[in-house]
């Protein structure tokens, strides 16, 4: 039996943030399924309570902190809702850590290849290719990425010719079939922002059917969209209690750097107030003569010596009944932890310093040659556990798209983030072209084998000067 998705409370204005304190009150809140703002449920939706609505009072006693409407949220655990997360994108701090994800992660894009079968047709990689360029595939994902960073998960529209007005078949399944998707229907891809999205209906009961905790149909501001014809991303998932209330998106990476990012804010702040007032003067006169009623003569002491309080100053006082000394902070150290609570910003995003924040490392003989790499390693593996499969199905769109068909061997790998000099790609030429002619003259392989395998593997970009096509 499927279940309809809960609405407990009246739709609230966009503008009303979930981490106001009147609406959360209580220790469970975090677990409130997500409401969305006014506009984005149709007209034609009822209200049905979910199974999952059982978990709230056994999470009453759930104890995070002292105050849960504040250190929840400090802590950056707690959907806080997409206005305050838009609010967290105008900040450079999260932009910088979620955009440099995004371009590493699309920077060196990805090559086609073919399953190499007899009859193959290589114009049909270049068809592929070129489609690609014309959707502006690698932007929309860039942008995508950016978009599920600040939010916690994103939409792309599959845009069709035959649904473009039609909102019966908006709400059919799309199946990747040459019958539903024929050839010269695809308009495009549209990157569809999650604040107007919710979930319509997903099962809580049985957790063996496929849309247990998985919406089958969204809706966009106002119309019912089959969950096939969008592509979701979502890097960081949450367990299923919590998918309700995260709008059945993930954890915002921005939203999990908060903590890092206050720290820094908050110590760059201090620092910078220290310095601006890191010495006070203090003037030992004899208050029993100024403190009479009123406080007159002290107050017009202290703004005197307010006044003339400059390094070209000159202060006077009392050579019998005043002493006028100066009291500093020591300011050793503040460098240090500035700068540590800035590299902490680094260390939840896992982006080295040099590539965050342009800080090298120094000396002797340093280098952060091994840092990048790890880092390149890390994004290699975001890229294949969460754009591997979106990426995967837009190829196959495509292919519907152009030939009417899909065909299973033509698949694609992601470009290596790390990138040779002028002196080591020379180096890795002359191996692979003598590497060539070893196969060549020993007929392990014929010259047209080299030329398809150098072609459908991408190498010729290390022989631009040779014309393949010959």
């Amino acid at each position: 039996m499927n279940s309809v998705m809960v609405k407990k409370t009246k739709l609230r204005d966009i503008n009303i943030p979930r981490q106001n304190p009147e609406f959360f009150g209580n220790k469970q809140d975090i677990y409130i399924p997500y409401q969305a703002p006014v506009g984005v449920v149709g007209d034609s939706y009822n209200s049905v309570t979910v199974n999952d609505s059982l978990f709230f009072n056994q999470f009453h006693n759930f104890n995070v902190g002292n105050c849960p409407t504040t250190t929840l949220f400090e802590e950056g655990i707690g959907f806080p809702g997409y206005p305050y997360l838009a609010q967290l994108s105008l900040r450079g701090e999260y932009r910088i850590i979620i955009e440099t994800r995004a371009e590493e992660a699309t920077r060196e894009w990805i090559r086609f290849k073919h399953i190499k079968k007899e009859g193959y047709d290589s114009s049909i990689i270049n068809k592929i290719k070129a489609e690609f360029k014309r959707l502006n595939i690698q932007d929309l994902i860039k942008k995508s990425l950016c978009t599920e960073g600040y939010f916690g998960l994103v939409h792309l529209y599959i845009d069709l010719e035959t649904a473009n007005h039609d909102d019966e078949e908006k709400q059919a399944p799309l199946y990747l079939t040459s019958k539903k998707i024929r050839k010269g229907e695809l308009r495009g891809f549209k990157l569809i922002d999650p604040t107007w999205a919710t979930p319509v209906s997903y099962d809580t009961i049985d957790p063996f059917t496929e849309d247990f905790y998985k919406p089958s149909m969204w809706w966009v501001l106002g119309k019912k969209i089959h969950a096939s014809r969008l592509i979701t991303i979502i890097s960081q998932p949450v367990p299923d209690i919590l998918k309700p209330a995260y709008n059945f998106g993930g954890v915002p990476f921005a939203f999990m750097a908060k903590p890092y990012v206050d720290n820094w804010l908050r110590t760059r702040q201090s620092v910078s107030d220290l310095i601006k007032s890191f010495s006070t003067m203090v003037l030992k006169t004899d208050l029993s003569q100024l403190l009479s009623p009123g406080c007159e003569e002290l107050t017009q002491r202290a703004a005197l010596m307010a006044a003339y309080r400059d390094n070209r100053g000159l202060q006077i006082v009392d050579k019998e009944t005043e002493e006028l000394t100066n009291v500093a902070t020591p300011l050793t150290g503040l460098a240090q932890l500035q700068a540590q609570a800035q590299e902490h910003m680094a260390a939840i995003s896992g982006i080295p310093l040099v590539k965050l924040l342009g800080i090298t490392p120094s000396g002797l003989n340093a280098s952060s040659d091994g840092e990048i790499r790890c880092f390149y390693d890390r994004i290699a593996a975001f890229q294949e556990t969460v754009l591997r499969q979106p990426l995967q199905k837009i190829l196959e769109i495509i292919q519907l798209h152009l030939f009417g068909k899909i065909d299973p061997d033509i698949t694609f790998d992601f470009n290596s983030l790390w990138q040779l000099d002028e002196l080591q790609q020379s180096q890795v030429n002359m191996n692979i072209a003598k590497t060539m002619c070893d196969y060549v003259s020993n007929n392990i392989l014929s010259l047209s084998q080299i030329k398809d395998l150098l072609e459908n593997e991408d190498q010729s970009a290390l022989f631009s000067f040779i014309n393949l096509k010959k």
